[in-house]
């Protein structure tokens, strides 16, 4: 039930001051309107690449190129946020942050992207603190002056607190000459007229620009867990920048992924040249060597003996010069562990010797150290996995190493094997004749050159044609793309939560105003140190002045009766017979004179002699309420002196009521409360009436009443229910304790609907 009567309660506190938290929520979004008109909007890039999977059939490749790396999504993700890609991408100049530029437009900053009217060039930083800082451009006639701009807040710390601000001499420079302060040197150029001050920022180097700039703006993150496809975003205030700077540094990443690759076949290209160069000098030597000796000798084929021999000697030393390559490829290999070289940087050697298990253990060296690095975002090095981890990777690089040992010794056990294959068919060559034998050994060392010489070439045309064809380990899905709309401010979610703001402050404003309001007797009995002797109905859209001789509305009468009662008990308890009662109120509009009028009635009514004495000398109503005609002496004209008291009495058309009105506002209403006339006004009303009831000037407002209460036998302080405010009854206890006045009662309207009070 108390649930329901709540809900009432808020719905009539919210319909009643309906039109003041609708004035709340207006202002709230007027703010709204005003801050988003400040506000500079941000737009956002976005881009997607994939990264590509490798498939077995490269490692089946015969030719020389990059091994297969395992590709780690997350990995990729990180390395697109670092200092080392981005600076490549902002060393493309398709982006330039070095200097920015601003124009104020209605009543605030904006910067230009497009059409700049200068352009600021050979930029040399003296003093690395003004990065960042706005400088002012203010043309002139014949040139322009600059100052360092600073926000209220930077000259308040400057005044205060003595913080330094970066100052330069007031001059004038001219355009299209190189300037130099204690700051910067620099030139600027006038590309096209103009004549309002321009302001620029100097972001000086690369680093400073990622760390305050590109930094903050880039988001990077993988679009799925389990899918390789790599989601780019990059926010700014100018649209056609972000799309540029995403595309610059999509290109910059991809041609890294491909300069890297092609390093990695170009140390292999260089050994194969240079190999490729000793075996061409021994060809043409040997040549040279086979055609003079057939000229001098006059021999043109071998004997089929010799020729046997020269074939097989030929395999042999074939096979020799292979085995020798690849010797100096292994021990290349390690020079690099030596010098601690990665691991994956001697693939591209693995894959010419075809050495398939160890390029395998550097598959799985890759994903263990991928997989730590992940885990090292979450954990430490001493989590369980991490350590796991560690150790799996020690094992598998030095299986490694271990496995380029033994194939070293394998390749070199394979030389002695054919060393001694050539020593036995050389032996045999002794026993042929001297011509011939000397035949086979030009010949064998002619077909030998040739056939590596080949050899050699086949794999150089190998590793050019893969370093041409060489592509990136990712493939731009969606190119650099950005929505007309800014991602920032929001302009409707913005005005929108200014407007649920709004009405929930107006509404929280309602309720603290109505719980400041007296609502029940039980809001005057918890703080108030004096009785309350009734509670009295308003009439309801009534402009009655004396309510109570309207038998329509028993309610209304028959609480002005409870009243009458409840005085009368207290009086008879006290032994009076004159009754002096004094009405008074908290503050003005809380119905005091209509209510005193009303309570003159109800006594009337009940054939008591009854007079009000209108006391109220600022505002007097007594005499509009009962319309008093023809009024000459008044309550003041007694006050001053000049007339006697049955003089200022005038009958109402009700018997036994009279009243003593005020013709007019007196200019001393104060001074005249004071008179000694009061008291004897009293005493004499008091011989002929049997009640005297005194409206009085509210108590919150002047003092006259503090002056009058204590000729008073009751004293009625008027609390009107939702419009008087509770702090008024802790004043009101405080000054009667401060001021000893005593007989005070409260009585309580209660404001069931609208009361007129005149």
């Amino acid at each position: 039930m108390s649930r329901d009567i709540d809900i009432k309660e808020i719905s009539l506190i919210i319909k009643n001051h309906l039109l003041f938290i609708v004035s709340i929520t207006a202002i709230f979004i007027i703010i709204a309107i005003v801050y988003l008109h400040f506000q500079t909007p941000i737009y956002r890039a976005d881009a997607l690449i994939k990264v590509k999977s490798e498939t077995k059939s490269h490692i089946k490749s015969s030719m020389l190129f990059t091994p297969p790396s395992i590709s780690n999504t997350k990995e990729n993700v990180e390395l697109l946020k670092t200092f080392y890609i981005n600076q490549q991408a902002l060393n493309l100049y398709k982006v330039d942050y070095r200097v920015r530029y601003y124009i104020k437009e209605k009543y605030k900053s904006r910067e230009i992207f497009n059409k700049i009217p200068i352009k600021i060039v050979n930029i040399e930083i003296f003093d690395k603190k003004i990065f960042g800082k706005r400088l002012t451009l203010t043309p002139t006639k014949d040139g322009y002056t600059l100052k360092f701009k600073y926000s209220f807040k930077k000259r308040l710390q400057n005044k205060f607190f003595k913080k330094k601000l970066f100052r330069l001499k007031q001059q004038e420079f001219k355009y299209n000459k190189t300037i130099s302060t204690q700051y910067f040197k620099l030139k600027i150029n006038k590309l096209s007229n103009f004549n309002k001050s321009i302001d620029f920022k100097l972001n000086g180097d690369s680093r400073y620009i990622y760390e305050n700039i590109i930094k903050k703006n880039l988001k990077v993150s993988q679009v799925e867990e389990d899918i390789s496809i790599i989601e780019i975003s990059y926010s700014d205030n100018i649209r056609k920048r972000a799309v540029l700077y995403l595309n610059s540094l999509l290109n910059s990443f991809i041609e890294d992924n491909i300069k890297n690759k092609s390093e990695q076949n170009e140390r292999v290209l260089i050994f194969i040249k240079q190999e490729l160069n000793d075996m061409k000098k021994k060809l043409e030597i040997s040549e040279k060597e086979l055609e003079n000796y057939r000229i001098s000798n006059k021999v043109i084929q071998p004997s089929i003996q010799a020729s046997t021999f020269i074939k097989e000697l030929s395999k042999t030393d074939i096979l020799l010069s292979e085995n020798r390559l690849k010797r100096r490829l292994v021990n290349n290999i390690m020079t690099l562990l030596k010098q601690n070289y990665k691991l994956d940087s001697i693939a591209p050697s693995l894959m010419e010797l075809n050495e398939q298990p160890t390029l395998k253990l550097i598959s799985y060296l890759q994903e263990s150290e991928l997989e730590r690095a992940e885990l090292l975002l979450e954990f430490t090095t001493k989590h369980p996995k991490i350590r796991s981890l560690d150790s799996k990777i020690d094992t598998l690089k030095s299986k490694i190493k271990l496995n380029i040992k033994n194939l070293q010794k394998y390749l070199r056990q394979k030389s002695k094997n054919l060393e001694k294959m050539k020593i036995s068919y050389e032996s045999k060559l002794k026993t042929l004749p001297t011509k011939d034998r000397k035949l086979v050994n030009i010949k064998r060392d002619y077909e030998v050159s040739s056939k590596m010489y080949n050899f050699l070439l086949k794999k150089k045309a190998e590793n050019e044609i893969r370093r041409v064809a060489t592509l990136s380990d990712y493939k731009i899905i969606d190119k650099a793309y950005s929505s007309q709309k800014p991602i920032s401010p929001k302009s409707k979610l913005i005005i929108v939560s200014f407007s649920i703001l709004g009405l929930i402050f107006g509404t929280i404003l309602a309720f603290i105003y109505k719980n400041d309001k007296i609502r029940t007797k039980d809001d005057i009995k918890s703080t108030a140190t004096f009785p309350i002797y009734g509670v009295i109905s308003s009439l309801k859209n009534s402009i009655v002045k004396i309510g109570v001789y309207d038998n329509k509305n028993l309610e209304f009468s028959n609480s002005y009766r409870t009243l009458r009662t409840n005085l009368q008990l207290l009086l008879d308890k006290r032994d009076i017979k004159n009754r002096v009662i004094l009405v008074s109120s908290t503050m003005e509009g809380e119905g005091k004179n209509i209510i005193t009028a009303n309570l003159g009635a109800i006594f009337q009514l009940a054939n008591y002699k009854v007079v009000i004495v209108d006391f109220d000398l600022r505002t007097p109503t007594v005499g509009q309420l009962f319309n008093i005609q023809g009024i000459s002496d008044d309550i003041c004209s007694y006050l001053r002196g000049d007339i006697a008291t049955e003089n200022i009495i005038y009958p109402t058309r009700y018997t036994n009521l009279d009243t003593i009105p005020i013709r007019e506002i007196p200019t001393n209403p104060s001074e005249l409360i004071l008179s000694n006339r009061v008291s004897n006004l009293i005493d004499e009303l008091k011989e002929y009436y049997d009640y005297i009831i005194i409206n009085s000037t509210p108590f919150g407002k002047i003092p006259d009443t503090r002056h009058i209460v204590k000729y008073s036998d009751i004293n009625l302080i008027l609390f009107r229910q939702n419009y008087s405010k509770k702090s008024f009854i802790s004043n009101l206890n405080l000054l009667i304790k401060d001021n000893d006045i005593e007989n005070i009662g409260a009585v309580l309207l209660s404001n069931r609907d609208k009361f007129i009070d005149l």
